[in-house]
C-alpha cells in the first residue's frame, strides 16, 4: 500500500512540475497556427483585396496624423477600428531575430489577445510602412502559460525586427529604448515623415509599474533576417531545459520500471513452472 501511494505522489508531483512546461508548449503551437492561418489567408487574397485593406489602413492612418490621439496603455474590450474582413483578428505577425521571438499581431489590447501574442495600441497607427505613421505593439511579460515579450529587455540600439502586415514585410532598427510611467506616453506620438514602430511590454516582470518602450525606424530590408527551424528549437531548449531533462529521467525511469517489472514477472512464472514440474514428477 505504501508504495502505491508513493507512486501516486510521485506521479503528481511530477504532473505539477510539468505544468507549466505543458501549457507554454500548447501557447507556442497556438501561436504558430494562428500565424500560419494569417499568412495562408494573406497569400490566399487578391492584390485588388490587399489593395483595398491597404486603402483602409492608409486612409485611417492619415486621419490619425492630423491629430493627437489620446494613447493608453489599458486593456480595451472594445472592438478594432474597422473590420478586417479579409485577414480574421490576426492582422500580421512581429518577428526579432535575436530574441528567437514570431508572435501573431492581433487589433486592439483585449486581455484575449494579449494571451495569444502582441497587439496593436488602439489610437496608434496601423503598421503599413508608410511616413507619418507610428504603430505601438504591446506584449506582456512574465506570463506562467505564454512567452510573449519576457526578452525584449535583451534589445538594444542597432538591433532589428521586422513587421509583416497583408503580406508587406519591412525592416526596423532600434534607434530608442527607455523606461516610462504608465501615462508617460508623449513619445509615442505620430512624428512627421518618420516612420515608426514601438514595441511596449511591462517592467519589471510580474511587478509591472513601469513600461518598456523599444523604437524602432524603418530602414532597407537586408538580403536575409529570419528565424531559422533550428535557431526556435535551441531557443525553447534554453528556456525549458530543466522540464526536458526531467521528463528524459522519468521516461528512462519508466522504462527501466517496466523492463525490471517484465523480468520479474518471467522469473516469477518460470518458478511456477519449475515447481509445478517438480510436483508432477
Amino acid at each position: 500500500m505504501r508504495k502505491v501511494i508513493s507512486k501516486i505522489l510521485f506521479l503528481v508531483g511530477f504532473l505539477i512540475f510539468i505544468f507549466p512546461f505543458v501549457i507554454r508548449v500548447i501557447s507556442y503551437l497556438n501561436q504558430t497556427t494562428a500565424i500560419y492561418s494569417y499568412e495562408n489567408t494573406s497569400s490566399n487574397m487578391s492584390q485588388e483585396e490587399k489593395e483595398n485593406e491597404l486603402d483602409k489602413s492608409n486612409k485611417y492612418n492619415e486621419e490619425l496624423s492630423d491629430q493627437t490621439p489620446i494613447i493608453n496603455f489599458n486593456v480595451d474590450e472594445s472592438v478594432s477600428s474597422f473590420d478586417f474582413l479579409n485577414t480574421g483578428e490576426v492582422i500580421g505577425t512581429l518577428i526579432i531575430p535575436k530574441i528567437n521571438v514570431e508572435l501573431p499581431i492581433y487589433d486592439g489590447i483585449e486581455n484575449d489577445n494579449l494571451q495569444k501574442g502582441v497587439s496593436l495600441l488602439k489610437n496608434t497607427s496601423y503598421p503599413t510602412g508608410e511616413p507619418s505613421t507610428h504603430s505601438v505593439i504591446a506584449g506582456h511579460s512574465g506570463l506562467s502559460r505564454a512567452k510573449i515579450l519576457d526578452d525584449l529587455n535583451e534589445i538594444q540600439v542597432g538591433d532589428e525586427f521586422l513587421v509583416e502586415y497583408l503580406g508587406n514585410t519591412n525592416n526596423y532598427e532600434v534607434i530608442d529604448i527607455k523606461v516610462v510611467l504608465p501615462d508617460e506616453t508623449d513619445s509615442l506620438q505620430i512624428v512627421e515623415d518618420e516612420t515608426l514602430v514601438t514595441l511596449v511590454t511591462c517592467t519589471p516582470k510580474n511587478i509591472n509599474t513601469h513600461r518598456l518602450l523599444v523604437t524602432g525606424k524603418i530602414t532597407q530590408m537586408p538580403e536575409k533576417i529570419d528565424i531559422s527551424i533550428w535557431d526556435r528549437v535551441k531557443a525553447f531548449i534554453l528556456d525549458y531545459y530543466l522540464y526536458i531533462i526531467a521528463i528524459v529521467i522519468l521516461i528512462v525511469a519508466l522504462i527501466v520500471y517496466v523492463i525490471k517489472g517484465i523480468k520479474k514477472r518471467r522469473k516469477k512464472n518460470n518458478n511456477i513452472k519449475i515447481n509445478t514440474n517438480g510436483g508432477n514428477n
